[in-house]
């Protein structure tokens, strides 16, 4: 340590003075220097209070306001860490309401967590791999296959040993599937559960009734299963079940092998392949290691696992099968619980629920949180809470015909009748009283689950829909509620809006603008409304906006919608494919510049997914336009017969731009497809031979390949290799039977095997 001292000649008032001041700096510095942290320390509280909060009320079926709580933890709280768990929460709630492209629009924000030159661990990598997986199923749900399959690919590559590259590997193999690929669907779906995590919580469960897995790692079983010997593992259950399973090889190499066994509900059944269990059994895997490490011979090996059930409950129509869409009052409500945990004894077991029926009421404004008190906010509502009207308990009884009741099925009918106004409401009878527009909730505690021993809260709910009754009643055609004539509008809209795509199609423009015009009466309405609706109303009234204008061909007005939508609400997914769809019209019409215009316009905006295909349509305009001079000029010259225009140097930079930019996108394996078209052209058949290679490696799953395999088969040809044109072509035929392409590469496999044969040195193919 350096000290440096020195002298002062100033008086010693002067002295003091200068050291109050100099104190009472250095106590505002510290004051200064410990507020961001106890401020962040206090957001990151809060938002955590809050993001909790609304987990708890997706939990228990409050879909609208948990859903608001979460954007309004992403909104107040944009500075602190808890947003990303925030949207992945959303996210989930998106996909599980089956609004994929909501879904995906959030899930994105996750992508932040990768920070370039860092590397993810911990919470952070499980919430981004997370994201990865739901925006892959979202795809896939959607049946964008092709955008699914580098969202997964992403996970089963670079993360190979996660418990997240199993789902994926599932995914891509139902893509496959979906997509009639069949051999690439059982190499994908064969990989799963192929990884297990050692250290997660819930490798020492299994759930009854799913099929059960072992996982053997030996570096002799490879020599064994050459030698033809097959590994057998012994599985029994703590109920007298035995069965003997035998193992199939899932990667010699490393001497990994598979076993499973189905299992199912009930008595045991020894020896007849299937695994039967009952709550609150075990399972003991017994595998016998003929040769261990430190020499031993015939060691056993056990592994034991507690069979858990996952509780669910449900309210059912009379038979316990299907879901009731709603209760009517008076009418008898059947309730299901299924949890094998129950089934304890031979007999119908009984396990208690509570029944609860309740109706919301406006919220005090004392009580309301101050993060939800956002007035300027259109899309915010009022938080409603509800009020218990009645309560009953039900006793379920284990649902089954066989003497010894096995089922883990539990079901029970409740009587409802309908609430008489300011009449009483006696809550110790077995009467559920209930009116129009309440909410019946049925919910029990989970003990024992697959998340292990640990109390769940397990809950269903439905409205009440009306009252199956004989009297006359009245009803008015005023809506006074905004949301639901909000709702009500965009109804209407969506009709005008088909009609006058209706009368465009058969040329009556002013028939198409009439209608238009109504459907925009709507719309406006919508927008124009100062009562506090759902922002997603506005979107669908922007994007009706925008179709309307479309289809009357108001570009301006359309392209100023998008405008207006993409400053008000920058992160919808909206708006990039309105200006693609604008721009794709755009093409159809020749109108290159204008298009290319538009797609740049595209790849501008901040969070815009579908700047991968707007570069792939910039690549396609400039080669469309290539093409149309080189026809123009062909004419002037009086060859009218000229061929197609090559590929230009400006259209392959293009689309070499797209394959570097964005390399996991769709349109990276159809862009470097291209660029094998002009190495073709161009005779540099070396290049294009390594191109088509590195395809295959980095787009295993493209819905190209086939067509890649054909180009494959031309160059091959081409460079004399006749051998790898018989192979590739033999690889289109099995891996792509139903492919386009296959008649031709049928005649191309004739052709070539009788080369082959010709040839005094080449190799005769099988």
């Amino acid at each position: 340590m350096i000290r440096v001292n020195y002298r002062t000649h100033l008086p010693i008032a002067a002295v003091i003075l200068t050291g109050l001041l100099a104190g009472q700096c250095w106590a505002q510095a510290r004051k200064a220097a410990n507020r961001p942290s106890r401020e962040s320390a206090v957001n990151v509280y809060a938002a955590r209070s809050l993001l909790k909060k609304a987990e708890e009320l997706l939990t228990l079926g409050e879909k609208e306001r948990g859903s608001r709580m979460l954007e309004t933890v992403i909104r107040q709280y944009a500075d602190t860490p808890v947003r990303y768990e925030a949207y992945l929460a959303l996210g989930r709630h998106y996909l599980g309401q089956h609004e994929q492209l909501k879904a995906i629009t959030v899930l994105r924000h996750l992508q932040e967590l990768k920070k370039e030159g860092q590397e993810l661990a911990g919470k952070d990598l499980d919430m981004y791999l997370e994201g990865l997986y739901l925006t892959g199923t979202g795809y896939f749900q959607m049946k964008q296959y092709s955008s699914a399959f580098p969202i997964l690919r992403k996970i089963t590559g670079n993360w190979p040993n996660t418990v997240w590259a199993n789902q994926a590997y599932y995914y891509v193999g139902m893509c496959h599937f979906a997509q009639g690929n069949w051999n690439k669907a059982i190499q994908s779906l064969g990989l799963v559960g192929t990884f297990v995590d050692p250290n997660s919580p819930t490798v020492s469960y299994v759930e009854a009734g799913r099929r059960f897995y072992v996982k053997i790692e030996d570096g002799d079983l490879p020599i064994l299963h050459q030698l033809g010997k097959q590994a057998v593992v012994s599985v029994e259950t703590a109920g007298g079940d035995k069965e003997k399973v035998t193992c199939v090889p899932l990667s010699l190499d490393s001497g990994v092998f598979l076993a499973s066994i189905p299992t199912r509900i009930g008595k045991a059944k020894p020896g007849d392949r299937v695994l039967q269990v009952v709550g609150g059994d075990k399972i003991t895997t017994r595998y016998v290691d003929t040769n261990s490490k430190d020499g031993k011979k015939d060691v056993d090996r056990l592994q034991s696992v507690e069979v858990v059930s996952t509780a669910t409950l449900a309210f059912t129509m009379g038979t316990f099968e299907g879901q009731a869409p709603a209760a009517f009052a008076g009418q008898p409500l059947c309730v299901l619980l299924t949890d094998v945990d129950l089934d304890t004894s031979d007999a119908a077991d009984k396990v208690r629920v509570k029944v609860v029926s309740r109706y919301k009421v406006d919220a005090d404004d004392e009580s309301a949180s101050k993060a939800e008190n956002l007035t300027a906010d259109l899309g915010f509502q009022a938080e409603q809470k509800y009020k218990v009207r009645d309560e009953v308990l039900v006793e379920l009884s284990e649902l089954g015909s066989d003497p010894a009741v096995h089922s883990g099925r539990f079901g029970a009918a409740v009587t409802t009748q309908a609430f008489v106004q300011n009449g009483p409401v006696v809550k110790t009878d077995q009467l559920l009283s209930c009116s129009v527009g309440d909410e019946i909730v049925v919910t029990c505690v989970d003990e024992l689950h697959i998340g292990g021993h640990s109390q769940r809260l397990v809950r269903s709910s439905v409205m009440v829909a009306g009252e199956i009754t004989s009297r006359l009643d009245t009803s008015v055609n005023f809506v006074s509620d905004p949301v639901l004539r909000a709702r009500k509008h965009l109804v209407e809209a969506t009709a005008f809006l088909e009609l006058a795509r209706i009368f465009a199609s058969m040329g009556l423009r002013k028939g198409a603008a009439l209608k238009a015009t109504d459907g925009l009466l709507r719309v406006d309405s919508i927008l124009k409304t100062e009562s506090p609706i759902p922002s997603e109303l506005k979107e669908e009234a922007f994007k009706l906006r925008w179709d309307l204008y479309l289809t009357t061909e108001d570009y301006r007005n359309a392209m100023a919608t998008c405008r207006l939508f993409n400053k008000i609400y920058p992160d919808s997914p909206f708006v990039d494919k309105a200006m693609i769809g604008i721009a794709d019209i755009r093409m159809r019409n020749k109108e290159y510049k204008l298009a290319r215009e538009v797609y740049s316009q595209v790849l501008r905006l901040p969070n815009s997914m579908a700047k991968p295909e707007a570069q792939f349509r910039i690549a396609q305009a400039v080669e469309a336009e290539a093409a149309d001079r080189a026809a123009v000029s062909a004419a002037r010259r009086g060859n009218f017969d000229a061929p197609d225009a090559t590929l230009s140097e400006a259209a392959i930079r293009q689309y070499k731009l797209c394959a570097e930019r964005f390399p996991e996108s769709q349109y990276a394996g159809e862009s470097l497809g291209k660029v094998v078209d002009y190495y073709l052209q161009g005779r540099d058949y070396s290049r294009a031979d390594d191109l088509l290679e590195q395809i295959f490696q980095d787009y295993p799953d493209g819905n190209f390949l086939d067509s890649m395999l054909l180009k494959w088969v031309d160059v091959a040809s081409r460079m004399g290799n006749n051998q790898k044109a018989y192979d590739k072509c033999s690889q289109l035929l099995f891996e792509y039977p139903s492919s386009p392409h296959a008649p031709k590469a049928k005649e191309l496999l004739t052709t070539i095997k009788a080369s082959l044969e010709k040839a005094p040195a080449g190799k005769k193919p099988e």
